[in-house]
């Protein structure tokens, strides 16, 4: 081992063991040099590496990889979301709310938390966290009720922004009145603004939830309107079922939580004398899972009272049939007859046939934002009276997103909506068929389309409606993704050519998605986007998925070298076979890295048949 070596070494050495001094070396942090400071920083736990950022950044140092190594370390699904658009801070938000959960929730041990005990950890954590999930076992839940955990409960109630409760009903089993007393303190005394409800929650649960969607002009008290609304339920759902009222019990809470929460908080909290009235949270976006027959006996009575929801994404695990479909069309007229009507966002799945979508925008004009999953109905739909709009009706929808599942849906319905809807500024469209119409349509109107993403959808013979849609001259985000753009090519110069000057044309646009289209060696083509005397300003590009192999990426990166794009890219080249040849990749990737912020993977295309399915 020669000298540089040996002192190499030393240092390592005496890092490390300051690392585990740092109860007493904490103080002397400032004296050491950048160069060591920042060799310091990756053997410290998180307690450390919070107080010491501070000093880090004042030597110009930034903490932000360290963060998202270990919040990567923590989450083994990183590799298939792009998180590459996070600051340091975000990284440290996402870290410190990840380990929160985990250490909450399981036994957990990592180097990232030696020496702290999960009291500390937690302590440390609470204030990072903006969004709380709440599932498995009570146990864990319950603790936060306790004095022991008081103050983290505390903390949590003024950071947590949104609260899921991911089985509200195992939740509930054991320890109920722990549990419900750590839900009121988040969401009546907290700042928790958005729920999020799944495995289709008890109904008294989903109504106790629903008093805090009302708008604030509702002039019924908290107790008449779960004993109201309660009671109607359960009348509601014994009809359905044909069964006497008086054969079924009424699913309600306890009563001192329903209608006293005040008793509950004085009874955690040990409070002497008559305690004061509890506030009453105030719901903005509500994101729940319904099963069979609760649109009929549950969510149609109190839907119409929700005036103070902006948001509301309704989840269900079944097709939705006509009836259930009406009745929650009609709930939803209801609530927007109101004054105080506050809903704008409208999220649904498993929609059945393309009509519901115009008969949804008839119950709701004034809509800016509509997302639906759409399934084929289960009969042929023969004779059933198709909605049409209002002669004349001009929507207020800004963003719509449609998916067709299982079966491609024809264009048709969605012609009339983009006809009323001038204001549309975002269009998301998944698993349509005859799309040439659509994108003429897209050509003539909405004129301020900001957003467009198509998916899977042919349009191998759409050529010359591409060209002439990107004419538009404020597309921000334009997707192509799984469109086939290239499978009827003889030359696929042809079309790539005039597609790429055509994109170059759009002075707005900053992000582009052509993944999944099979563009092999025609990616090189795209790198003619920063070529010329205007080239684009695209911040973004995604080549995901499109069997891109090493050579072809080295030639693009020579190309990307040779124009030097004016801003910095960021590049996503994931799931392509670039396994291939490594020493070829790693070339091109030193080529992109001054101009690229790389999106890669350790992807092994030789084990796997997407390759395969990528040329056929």
């Amino acid at each position: 081992m020669g000298i540089s070596d040996g002192v190499s070494s030393l240092v390592q050495m005496c890092i490390v063991k300051v690392a585990q001094n740092m109860n007493v070396l904490e103080r002397k942090i400032s004296d050491l040099p950048a160069l060591l400071l920042k060799e310091l920083l990756p053997h410290l736990n998180i307690y450390y590496l919070d107080r010491i950022e501070s000093v880090a950044f004042t030597k110009g140092i930034s903490t932000s990889s360290l963060w998202a190594s270990i919040w990567r370390d923590l989450d083994q699904t990183w590799r298939c979301r792009s998180k590459s658009g996070l600051s340091g801070q975000d990284w440290k938000q996402r870290c410190l709310e990840r380990l929160f959960h985990m250490v909450l929730f399981t036994p957990f041990r990592h180097p990232c938390v030696s020496k702290l005990n999960d009291s500390s950890v937690l302590s440390m954590t609470a204030e990072h966290v903006k969004v709380l999930s709440l599932h498995g076992s009570s146990r864990s839940i319950c603790r936060l009720a306790s004095g022991e955990l008081r103050s983290i409960l505390t903390a949590l109630e003024k950071g947590v922004r949104s609260l899921k409760l991911l089985d509200a009903n195992s939740l509930l089993k054991h320890g109920r009145k722990n549990v419900m007393f750590v839900l009121h303190r988040l969401l009546d005394h907290g700042s928790v603004r958005e729920v999020v409800l799944r495995r289709s929650p008890h109904p008294s649960v989903l109504i106790w939830i629903a008093s805090r969607c009302r708008g604030p002009t509702a002039e019924t008290s908290r107790t008449e309107y779960l004993c109201q609304a309660d009671s109607d339920v359960d009348l509601k759902y014994n009809t359905v079922q044909g069964e006497p009222a008086a054969k079924r019990s009424r699913p309600s809470l306890s009563l001192e939580m329903e209608e006293n929460p005040e008793l509950l908080c004085s009874t955690f909290l040990s409070l002497d004398g008559t305690p004061e009235r509890c506030p009453e949270g105030q719901i903005d976006s509500l994101d729940f899972e319904v099963s069979s027959c609760q649109i009929l006996t549950r969510v149609s009575h109190v839907l119409p009272s929700w005036l103070r929801l902006h948001t509301l994404h309704l989840h269900t695990d079944w097709l939705l049939t006509e009836e259930e479909m009406s009745v929650l069309v009609e709930s939803l007229r209801l609530l927007f007859l109101k004054p105080g009507c506050s809903l704008t966002d409208l999220r649904m799945s498993h929609v059945c046939s393309h009509t519901s979508m115009i008969s949804i925008l008839n119950a709701c004009p004034t809509l800016q934002s509509l997302s639906l999953d759409i399934w084929p109905p289960l009969d042929n739909g023969m004779g059933r009276t198709q909605p049409v709009f209002t002669p004349n009706k001009e929507l207020c929808l800004e963003k719509l997103t449609v998916k067709s599942s299982d079966m491609p849906t024809t264009v048709e319905s969605f012609l009339t909506v983009l006809k009323w809807a001038p204001k549309l500024s975002s269009l998301h469209i998944t698993g349509v068929r005859n799309a040439r119409s659509l994108l003429q349509m897209l050509s003539e109107s909405n004129p301020i389309l900001k957003v467009l993403h198509l998916e899977d959808i042919n349009l191998a013979d759409c050529h010359p409606e591409i060209l002439h849609l990107l004419e538009k001259p404020l597309l921000e985000d334009l997707s192509f993704k799984d469109c086939r753009l290239l499978d009827k090519c003889t030359v696929k110069k042809d079309f790539m050519v005039p597609f790429v000057n055509a994109l170059k044309r759009i002075s707005s646009l900053q992000k582009l998605t052509l993944a999944h289209n099979r563009l092999a060696t025609s990616t090189i083509e795209t790198a003619e986007l920063f070529s010329g005397s205007c080239p684009s300003k695209i911040t973004h590009l995604d080549l995901s998925s499109n069997f891109i192999l090493p050579a072809e990426l080295l030639e693009f990166a020579q190309l990307v070298e040779t124009y030097r794009p004016n801003q910095r890219l960021t590049l996503d080249l994931r799931f392509n076979p670039l396994d291939r040849d490594a020493e070829v990749k790693v070339q091109a990737v030193k080529k992109l890295l001054p101009y690229c912020n790389i999106l890669t993977d350790d992807w092994d295309s030789r084990s796997t048949m997407a390759d395969h399915v990528s040329v056929m």
